[in-house]
This record gives structure tokens, sequence and C-alpha cells, in this order.
């Protein structure tokens, strides 16, 4: 599966492109909100993993734009974890929302729970 990891973190961006691909998938990155855009218009990733404070354009905005012209499954991960925040989340599109800190296995377990809800 091709998954689209945008994070202005470079440690998080990191970890999280080192277990995705252990895990077979293949990773496309971006540092922020522009790139992202444009990252994900050229390669169409099968699911995004998004931050929502990043430079430029926000991950809300980011989430928004691409959700007006497919279906694609998106998770927000971010420190945002106010029941505003993931309200918020949830009206731009995002199919779900992780609270940083976040365990690995449990954000593995949800990348597999949404794409087998498109299976």
């Amino acid at each position: 599966m091709r998954i689209l990891v945008v994070d202005d973190n470079r440690d998080i961006l990191d970890l999280v492109q080192r277990v995705l691909v252990a895990e077979g998938h293949e990773v496309i990155t971006a540092r922020d909100g522009l790139d992202a855009l444009q990252r994900e218009r050229e390669h169409t990733p099968d699911l995004i993993i998004l931050d929502i404070n990043l430079p430029y354009v926000d991950g809300w905005e980011v989430c928004r734009q691409i959700k007006e012209r497919r279906t694609v499954p998106i998770i927000l991960l971010t420190v945002r974890a106010e029941a505003t925040d993931i309200e918020h989340s949830r009206s731009v599109g995002a199919d779900d929302h992780v609270p940083k800190p976040f365990e690995i296995g449990d954000l593995l377990n949800r990348i597999a729970r949404l794409t087998s809800m498109r299976g």
C-alpha cells in the first residue's frame, strides 16, 4: 500500500516511515502542508497520515482539500487532542484522530482497520 506521511517533526516522520516500510508499505513523506498537497496529487496514496500543526497550510486544510477531490482514508496524528479538535478533524473529513504521543502498534491497528473497511 502507498502511504503519504506528513509531519514537520523529522523524528516522528522517520519513525513512522521506518515502521511502515518494515511492514511492506511504500512511503512518501512531506514536512509541510504545501508539499503534502503536491505529493498527494503526484503519488495518489492509498492512505494519508497527517499532522495538524504544519508550516504553510495546516493539516485540517490539507485534509479538507484532499477530501473535496477524492475518497482516501486520512488519519490525523497530532498533539491537538481536545474534544473541539477531534470534532473539527471529523468536520474536515478525517477518518481518524490519533493523539501524540502515540503507540506505533495502535497506529498500525488503525491503519489496518481503515484499509480493511475500504476492502
